[in-house]
């Protein structure tokens, strides 16, 4: 498929009018937690994942740290607004939100961001992860800056959740890389150290720097596997660890290789489960881990088909959905996963219902659903699907190209 481009690098997202209040809105209700950080239980995995992290920040305690790995994209929150026709909720930064839309976890933020640098560092790293949770990551900069390690563990742990963001960030991975380095090589805590390495590697393969960097954390990380204990929280960052490697693996073209790392990953992933209790923060942790495992095995079979047969791949694009059946990424890659193994119908309905949630990553469902339509001949759809594209975003090129294509 043709990989989706834009006229402007910013998008341009339209601005819909007329359609109902908040608590009768279609798509507030599954991006409610993003919008005013009420709890829905339509929402995805990692805006269900706003509550609790708030909740901790109305007792915060010193050594209450969040393990929740997946964070927001930088300006989704104002797209979903837009899109939801609820721009009287927008603004830059969470202070700017009217006092008549703040709901008492949104006070509770802004209490924290007001006595931010009086906060032991825990409940700093739980303020900036809240803020990226919200997309705004600009905001967490404007408070935090770009903090570097210096040996103290608690310190450390909140330069690594900074670092986290301005990895996130578009053009921020050179400001987020030396940190995770440094983490690497002179942090304290192996688990921390770890996870750097894990988010070295991705980052670095993802930002399109040297892959020799992405080979450097892979040996730092090697190295610390051989001291970490036998502990739940191992566990877990060495399947994250393992997962990240799988990457740069598949970055080698080492194909065998990554489906070796992911078997990792996933045996790590596994472990986490006996014992964790319905309802706890670690079972919550645990099948977050275990949902991003699920979406990186399509990713690789997408990517570099082995000998996976049709049915396992369904299966996987089944647990996928699963886990969270709401996440509108999750759904292009279930998406990504029907159209590698050929089922088209399937894949095009599947990408349908990304771009049903909206945003730019809901136009660039509602493209590749008008690419496999075009495939299949049915012209009528496609149009449908590429409009609808640019209902969301207005700068998608090919989107446009396909319209103009119409003769009248």
């Amino acid at each position: 498929m043709r990989r989706y481009t834009r006229n402007d690098p910013r998008g341009i997202f339209p601005k819909v009018t007329g359609l109902p209040g908040i608590e009768h809105n279609r798509m507030a209700i599954f991006w409610r937690p993003i919008i005013d950080m009420t709890d829905s239980e339509v929402a995805p995995m990692r805006l269900r994942m706003v509550q609790p992290v708030s909740a901790w920040l109305a007792e915060p305690e010193e050594e209450r740290w969040s393990w929740f790995a997946m964070i927001g994209v930088a300006g989704l929150r104002s797209q979903a607004l837009r899109h939801a026709g609820l721009t009287q909720y927008d603004c830059r930064e969470p202070t700017g939100l009217a006092e008549e839309f703040r709901t008492p976890q949104w006070n509770r933020l802004l209490d924290a961001i007001a006595r931010f640098d009086q906060l032991p560092y825990s409940a700093r790293s739980l303020v900036v992860f809240q803020l990226a949770q919200l997309s705004y990551c600009e905001y967490v900069f404007k408070i935090a800056g770009v903090v570097q390690p210096n040996g103290d563990p608690a310190h450390d742990r909140y330069a690594y959740e900074v670092g986290r963001v301005h990895a996130r960030f578009p053009g921020h991975a050179a400001k987020a890389l030396p940190v995770f380095e440094k983490l690497a090589t002179i942090g304290k805590d192996p688990l921390i150290a770890l996870a750097s390495c894990a988010q070295g590697i991705g980052h670095t393969i993802r930002s399109n720097t040297e892959i020799e960097l992405a080979q450097r954390f892979d040996g730092y990380g090697q190295q610390i596997l051989l001291g970490l204990p036998d502990t739940w929280h191992a566990w877990l960052v060495r399947s994250r660890f393992h997962r990240a490697v799988a990457l740069l693996r598949l970055a080698e073209k080492q194909f065998e290789q990554m489906r070796h790392e992911l078997d990792l990953a996933l045996e790590f992933s596994e472990k986490l489960f006996p014992g964790t209790e319905e309802g706890t923060t670690d079972k919550t942790v645990a099948l977050e881990n275990k949902r991003i495992l699920t979406e990186s095995q399509i990713k690789s079979v997408s990517r570099a088909r082995g000998k996976e047969s049709a049915e396992q791949v369904r299966k996987l694009c089944e647990r996928l959905d699963r886990l969270d059946p709401y996440c509108i990424e999750a759904r292009l890659v279930v998406a990504d996963g029907y159209a590698a193994i050929g089922d088209y119908e399937e894949a095009a309905l599947r990408y349908t219902r990304a771009g049903d949630l909206g945003t730019v990553s809901g136009a660039v469902g509602w493209f590749r659903a008008g690419q496999v339509y075009d495939f299949l001949g049915d012209r009528a759809s496609a149009l449908n699907a590429m409009g609808r594209c640019l209902e969301l975003d207005a700068s998608a090129i090919e989107a446009a190209q396909y319209l103009e294509s119409v003769r009248y």
